[in-house]
């Protein structure tokens, strides 16, 4: 794992304080959910930041209280804790701390009792800056300070990271403090594997993570769909950085019962946000819970995903719940007859709990990604199709396919064949037949388009 404490910048307040407008400020567009309703960030939000040459990680976190109300229900009760265990341990390794205050609600005691906090487990004062939020304007900064001064933080800035107010001047003391500039190249970020982690609600996709960095990077618990952004992990494997993308529960329509600007579904009832992650993603997995059977969700999810025309491969998780009653080759078919159309797909079981396969997971995706970048030559394309059709194993579609081709370009190899039959339609079944067929004779272990186009051609 990279170990980001030296260039860790987190971004630590009471609910609503404005941290998430902060992030998104300084990273220069909208990635964490903002929200007017308190707690809407439960996961520690790490993305790369480069300003003047210095490069550093800058982490949103949760909001989280000190003290916990009686009349406060045990599970918000016991959430809330959570949040304030997690944010606190990242403290004590980060390089810099911006403790985030609002100004408008003035200082409070539970302001007072996260600072009295920081200094006791932060190694060096000084890595504390005080952030004084929601200051509107310049003349407003003198009162600001003088309504915090009782904190007694050395190092404070005035900002209004809804205006833009001072965010500037909060980046210039950043990359004085942390002046990280030689120990992170430029690219450090953009190269290697991007996996995108998708899947139901509860699917396991943060624990995974979690149990790979064998950190408490992202916030995990009982309850579905803590996840609400989508949050960027750096894992250094095998000689390369890894990018892991865990992304929110995905399910046709939200249950959360919060709505933000980053939430929306698409016209397929999908989080719009979990479908950009896809995009940018070289590789995806599709979370499945193994105790809980393959779904109709499932299904629907893997077909949003192959849509999008990427490598993509099934991590059945929960794996020590399984029961053991079931023997392999038994699962195996039930799971080829559940997956149903996408019963070729790759997958692998794994148990994030006793770290079951975690690597071979990554391998596997690997492996795919590497996959998407072979090239067939036409000739051997057609010396396919001419096998197929004398052993027999094309099927119905010998007399129809004349010849086909790589096309160029894609993010999984794409093969378009060419037929001069005009009205022969062809169903679902030619072309997964087709797809298989060319999969195996290439031994292509990514997914593949198939495309069957008409074209006057002799036969």
């Amino acid at each position: 794992m990279i170990k980001n404490s030296d260039s860790l910048v987190i971004l630590i307040g009471r609910p609503n304080v404005g941290k998430s407008t902060i992030f998104n400020k300084i990273l220069g567009m909208p990635l964490a959910s903002t929200s007017k309703i308190p707690g809407t960030t439960l996961d520690l939000n790490i993305k790369p930041v480069s300003y003047r040459n210095v490069n550093f990680l800058i982490s949103d976190s949760g909001g989280f209280n000190m003290g916990t109300s009686g009349e406060m229900p045990l599970q918000q009760r016991l959430l809330e804790k959570k949040i304030r265990e997690l944010v606190f341990n990242y403290a004590k390794k980060a390089k810099l701390v911006l403790f985030v205050v609002d100004f408008k609600s003035g200082m409070i005691p539970g302001d007072k009792e996260i600072y009295r906090h920081l200094v006791k487990i932060v190694k060096n004062e000084s890595n504390i800056i005080l952030v004084i939020n929601k200051v509107d304007s310049l003349k407003n900064a003198g009162n600001a300070y003088a309504e915090f001064s009782f904190l007694g933080v050395k190092k404070n800035i005035a900002i209004s990271a809804e205006n833009g107010m001072g965010i500037d001047d909060l980046l210039e003391q950043i990359v004085k403090e942390v002046n990280y500039s030689n120990k992170l190249p430029d690219d450090f970020y953009k190269s290697g594997l991007k996996n995108c982690d998708v899947g139901r609600p509860g699917g396991g996709k943060s624990t995974f993570i979690n149990s790979v960095i064998k950190e408490d990077l992202l916030f995990t618990g009982e309850k579905p769909g803590t996840t609400r952004d989508s949050i960027d992990t750096y894992l250094k494997y095998k000689q390369q950085v890894i990018t892991l993308i865990d992304t929110s529960g995905i399910r046709k329509e939200s249950r959360l019962g919060i709505k933000t600007k980053f939430g929306e579904t698409n016209s397929r009832g999908f989080c719009e946000q979990s479908l950009n992650q896809i995009k940018r993603a070289d590789a995806v997995i599709v979370f499945i819970d193994i105790t809980a059977g393959i779904t109709h969700d499932d299904l629907s999810l893997l077909k949003m995903v192959s849509l999008e025309k990427k490598p993509f491969m099934i991590a059945f998780t929960k794996w020590d719940l399984n029961n053991k009653e079931i023997h392999a080759p038994e699962l195996k078919k039930d799971i080829k007859l559940g997956l149903k159309e996408f019963s070729e797909t790759p997958y692998i079981f794994i148990s994030s709990k006793t770290n079951k396969n975690l690597n071979k997971l990554i391998d596997l995706s690997i492996s795919l990604n590497n996959a998407k970048k072979v090239k067939i030559k036409t000739k051997d394309v057609n010396k396919f199709i001419m096998d197929s059709k004398n052993n027999g194993k094309m099927g119905r579609l010998s007399k129809y396919i004349a010849y086909g081709a790589q096309r160029a370009g894609g993010n999984i190899p794409t093969f378009i064949f060419f037929t001069n039959n005009k009205r022969k339609i062809f169903g679902m079944e030619d072309i997964k037949h087709l797809r298989s067929g060319v999969k195996d004779y290439f031994g292509i272990k990514t997914n593949v388009e198939v495309l069957i186009e008409y074209k006057k051609y002799p036969i």
